[in-house]
């Protein structure tokens, strides 16, 4: 039983697909365009037309152009996305499809728990509603994905403020440690305060290269 986390490499955009130790899926973003489902089929059986969770992170298009054709295409049982949220007219058309399917839209903030399995669980860091939000930091879904005694922070555009915002209330459950950014991660763009207190194993880029990891519940590694 192993969770997998595949950080695609887009040309436009950033998604992460994620297969959990009793083959649920979980898609978070979709990139700006359909490139996304290219990199799905190579990830998922090519019989396989279900997606258990869909995860909006905000409402820039290149996060999320690419789910209004998976949407479309897929069998998607949850919607999770921030309560707190911009406007795009992309978000308005992923939203008026998610409706027209009758999809299950799960709104959450700071502190939610998203259960999906035994010992996997989705962790919300970020937005929450009394954060004075402004152009340099704008509303994003932070996650923490918790497996046994390991950790993936998927911090993608946060920026440096709300990094140091979610480092002094988040608490640290496991030892084993990674952090994902969509960004060059100058020391510009990353806390201190937050790699201080999650103390990572890796802390990567995602912006312009596909990383595969693997859990095993202990310890993460490449594949």
């Amino acid at each position: 039983p192993f969770l997998e986390v595949n950080f695609f490499s887009l040309d436009r955009g950033r998604s992460i697909f994620i297969r959990t130790p009793s083959n649920k899926t979980i898609l978070i973003g979709g990139g700006q365009n359909s490139e996304a489902i290219r990199e799905i089929t190579k990830a998922m059986p090519f019989y396989s037309r279900k997606i258990d969770y869909v995860v909006i992170p905000s409402a820039v298009p290149a996060q999320i152009g690419g789910l209004i054709e998976i949407i479309e295409r897929y069998e998607v049982e949850d919607i999770i996305m921030p309560k707190t949220m911009a406007t795009s007219t992309v978000l308005s058309q992923l939203m008026r499809d998610i409706r027209k399917k009758k999809i299950h839209v799960k709104e959450v903030e700071r502190g939610d728990m998203v259960e999906i399995e035994n010992d996997l669980v989705l962790e919300v860091l970020f937005p929450y509603e009394d954060f004075k939000f402004n152009k340099t930091s704008l509303p994003e879904l932070g996650l923490a994905i918790m497996y046994k005694n390991t950790s993936a922070y998927l911090l993608g555009n946060l920026s440096k403020t709300i990094q140091k915002d979610i480092a002094q209330t988040l608490e640290v459950k496991t030892n084993e440690n990674i952090i994902e950014f969509y960004h060059s991660m100058t020391d510009a763009k990353t806390s201190p305060e937050l790699l201080e207190t999650i103390d990572p194993k890796y802390t990567f880029s995602t912006k312009e290269k596909a990383i595969h990891l693997i859990s095993d519940g202990e310890g993460w590694r490449k594949k």
